[in-house]
């Protein structure tokens, strides 16, 4: 891992770069590196050091190849979004296939760009994903609307992943517990907290997806489940 010291403004954007090409990783730090408001504080070449590296790093938005020969791009996905206040994750890729997109956006996904994309786009796509916007290619975007119009289902799975990777872990926790069928009195002998904290996790994660009751909170989180981006992590 190499630790990369560039100067920035207080404002600045920090960016860690993970790819298994280092020519890759030269281009976007020299890229990114011309802008005032982009920094990249930290280089890995697989999915297996991003962990270790966002703690150190403490990164804004992880820009994050699909393909590495340890640990590809989906499964660290679910490895940072585990983490409370996990970092953006900016997925760069040069496979355009639709379901490469659709399985990054349900495991967690703040944005996907195609490599073949400008300068411009790129670091477009960063500041964006960084202000919660979002960054999708248009080729990408195209693919996932005809897929979103022919399987509603897969939206909502998509929507309920998304909402579910807004929750810290404990709240994914006890909202997974929810789909289970546990109540509270179960979901504190499992976690080894009280039911105070529970209840106290409850109403904070049903804030964040928008619901009013447990039974809404537990489909949200079946369906998360059934797109493979439902699970527990660290408290």
């Amino acid at each position: 891992m190499d630790d990369v010291n560039t100067a920035s403004s207080e404002r600045a954007i920090r960016v860690m770069l993970v790819d298994d090409d280092p020519m890759v990783r030269m281009g976007l730090r020299h890229m990114l590196g011309a802008a005032s408001d982009l920094e990249v504080v930290s280089e890995v070449s697989d999915g297996d050091e991003v962990v270790a590296a966002v703690q150190a790093h403490r990164p804004d938005v992880i820009v994050l190849d699909v393909r590495m020969a340890r640990l590809g791009g989906i499964e660290t996905i679910a490895a940072v979004k585990a983490r409370p206040e996990a970092p953006k994750v900016l997925m760069f890729t040069v496979f355009d296939h639709d379901d490469v997109a659709q399985r990054a956006i349900r495991a967690g996904a703040d944005g996907f760009l195609l490599k073949t994309a400008s300068p411009e786009e790129i670091c477009g796509g960063i500041r964006n994903v960084a202000a919660g916007l979002g960054a999708v290619s248009p080729k990408t975007a195209a693919q996932l609307f005809t897929q979103v119009r022919e399987d509603p289902a897969a939206a909502q799975r998509a929507e309920a992943a998304r909402l579910m990777s807004t929750l810290t872990a404990r709240e994914r926790d006890v909202v997974s517990g929810l789909a289970r069928g546990l109540s509270n009195a179960d979901l504190a002998r499992e976690l080894y907290v009280s039911e105070t904290t529970v209840k106290t996790h409850l109403q904070s994660a049903f804030t964040k997806l928008g619901v009013d009751n447990r039974v809404q909170a537990g489909v949200i989180a079946d369906r998360a489940w059934s797109a493979g981006a439902c699970s527990g992590g660290e408290a």
